[in-house]
């Protein structure tokens, strides 16, 4: 039997931010730290992006702190404007920076766990118009992929050019 879409979404939720963990896990701190370039060019959606691995990660346990109102009854998305560097590591505390996506992480599964099928259908606000729960899950498994994908071809990088 197939499971429901919020049962599929809450297993693959899981199942990539483990996967987002083990290569976080896997990054020293000198390798989170390369590529930190003060050029780095913000963007609207872009909290702590730095070119470093640690960049990806803060910027990842940022979002997944901002988004965690969407799981409460009256769901709710804090914007850029509304993070708080004073609650976060410093982008170049590697260990707390891996510490606070670990916490936040955890803390967004749970929360997104204790869902039930039908809150997913629950309308979310979003910008001019507001979209359903499972959208915003949608987003959020597809940005922990995309920025495992970013540390793992970082790692890939790193490990040819200690090779030379």
């Amino acid at each position: 039997m197939s499971p429901s879409l919020p049962q599929f979404l809450k297993q693959r939720a899981e199942r990539n931010f483990a996967h987002l963990l083990r290569e976080v896990s896997a990054v020293t701190a000198e390798e989170a730290l390369r590529f930190a370039s003060d050029e780095w060019r913000p963007h609207k959606w872009g909290i702590g992006q730095n070119g470093s691995i640690a960049g990806i990660v803060y910027h990842i346990a940022a979002w997944k702190s901002l988004s965690l109102p969407l799981f409460e009854p009256t769901p709710s998305l804090r914007e850029t404007a509304d993070f708080d560097p004073a609650t976060a590591p410093e982008r170049d505390d590697w260990e707390g920076v891996v510490n606070w996506l670990r916490d936040v992480g955890e803390r967004w599964s749970r929360a997104l766990g204790g869902l039930s099928d039908s809150d997913f259908d629950r309308l979310c606000p979003w910008e001019k118009e507001p979209i359903p729960l499972w959208e915003f899950v949608v987003e959020f498994i597809e940005h922990d992929v995309q920025h495992s994908s970013q540390i793992e071809y970082l790692r890939q990088r790193i490990l040819v050019e200690k090779q030379r």
